[in-house]
């Protein structure tokens, strides 16, 4: 046996390599407690993801029940029941929009196959050329060299620019920040006609899919499109035979108060990826859904798809799948999330008293807020201050862990925070986040003395 020893210093390779990391040694429903026993608040899921909250016993159970009777058997040789169970429960969930679904082991993955799906797609078509990806600025899809290349966020491309093939981006939908200097009661979905715009420039024969968030994650932290703005998105992608892919990995399984972010905005994808809540919290697994023609095309001609990874559809990951499912329902949480989220939106509507800030935005429980030094301006506060990360260090210190971004500003600066709890959070667990982040931003924080890390 290996002895360990407590005195030697980390062999953690972490995201942070200078930082002082708190240990976390266990969590229950929306708390975090470190090994000292400090209770924290976990006011976004860990990075909008802990859906079901901490510690459920029946969601431990299912993991070691399916464990002890098939821990793995591999997907491309044999299927299995939790797999088959699993890929009908989201069928299900869709009300049958989506009929096939594909398993991988987390969202980036899900990402990267449901390109490969439109390519395969495409192929089976007898439209060959359509090989090109549009996406958005601003936008986040994973961290392989793929999902990186298609996502808009510069800080997290440009360390990987090297290794990142060109694809295009267009303006995000970002009503905040118009990147056409309108207002929402002036706009003429700008943002959205730049697709066709851009399909035009490549040409349509060249284009396979556009690939977007319906609301944005982390690097726009819960911007929502204006109404309309995928209506007029899917008209583009129909007259252009461009596949229309929706990265749900962060609003699918009812972050935004729908089970799919595509109910809020009258329109169908034709890819769905969907990852994070997933599992509920309690398992790294991902997946592809699509409608039946997308896959009756390749049924039909090729009859492969060859593609994905040694654990993709293994049966602990989808026995996952479907307890996260049932119990979602059971205990009507997508429901709560939407309940609580708008609640969440009322108790924040206070801090807009608050200097510095400017917008407060989301849908469900997927709140950001951001902050900016001049409000009629909108002028971002310096990025030598880092202060969404300092503001989420002072959150910390009074017992609440919250998820913050910055580069909304075109990449360049902008701080953001954002809300994504459990759905299990209460209004007076909300009540207590909100206060908790109205006293750490009654701290001075523009100033350069610091030595807190950002991203």
């Amino acid at each position: 046996m290996i002895k360990i020893d407590s005195n030697h210093s980390s062999n953690v390779f972490h995201f942070f390599l200078n930082r002082d990391y708190i240990s976390i040694a266990d969590a229950k429903g929306v708390y975090l407690y470190d090994v000292q026993g400090n209770k924290y608040i976990d006011a976004s899921g860990g990075p909008i993801l802990c859906n079901l909250g901490h510690g459920i016993d029946e969601m431990a159970k299912i993991i070691g029940d399916q464990a002890k009777k098939l821990a793995y058997v591999h997907r491309i040789d044999f299927t299995n029941p939790p797999l088959e169970e699993a890929a009908k429960k989201i069928c299900m969930a869709s009300d049958y929009a989506m009929e096939k679904v594909f398993f991988v082991s987390g969202g980036t993955e899900a990402v990267e196959i449901g390109v490969k799906i439109a390519r395969k797609y495409h192929l089976d078509n007898c439209k060959p050329s359509k090989i090109h990806v549009i996406s958005r600025w601003q936008s986040y899809h994973g961290s392989t060299a793929g999902a990186l290349a298609w996502s808009g966020s510069t800080s997290r491309r440009s360390d990987f620019l090297p290794y990142l093939q060109n694809f295009t981006h267009i303006p995000p939908a970002y009503c905040y920040r118009c990147w056409f200097n309108k207002m929402p009661e002036t706009c003429n979905l700008e943002c959205a006609d730049a697709l066709e715009n851009e399909i035009m420039c490549i040409g349509p024969d060249n284009v396979s899919v556009f690939l977007a968030e319906p609301v944005s994650g982390m690097s726009l932290c819960g911007a929502v499109p204006k109404k309309g703005y995928f209506e007029r998105i899917r008209e583009i992608c129909d007259k252009f035979d461009v596949l229309l892919m929706f990265d749900e990995v962060m609003t699918g399984m009812g972050r935004t108060g729908k089970m799919f972010g595509y109910e809020h905005f009258n329109v169908v994808p034709d890819i769905l990826a969907l990852g994070k809540g997933l599992g509920g919290g309690y398992f790294p697994i991902g997946a592809v859904a699509v409608p039946e023609y997308i896959h009756k095309k390749i049924a039909d001609n090729s009859g492969m798809f060859g593609a994905g990874h040694s654990w993709g559809g293994n049966p602990l990951g989808c026995a996952v799948v479907s307890k996260t499912i049932d119990y979602l329902d059971e205990h009507n949480l997508v429901e709560q999330s939407n309940r609580m989220g708008e609640y969440l939106d009322h108790k924040l509507q206070d801090l807009y008293s608050h200097p510095l800030v400017g917008n407060i935005r989301g849908i469900g429980l997927m709140r950001g807020i951001e902050f900016v030094e001049n409000k009629e301006t909108k002028k971002p506060l310096d990025p030598k201050f880092s202060f969404s990360a300092r503001l989420a260090a002072e959150c910390l210190k009074r017992g609440m862990f919250i998820e913050y971004a910055g580069g909304c500003d075109r990449g360049q600066s902008g701080d953001m925070i954002m809300f994504g709890p459990p759905f299990i959070i209460t209004k007076p667990q909300i009540d207590k986040a909100v206060d908790i982040l109205r006293q750490a931003l009654g701290e001075d924080l523009l100033s350069t003395d610091s030595d807190v890390l950002t991203f």
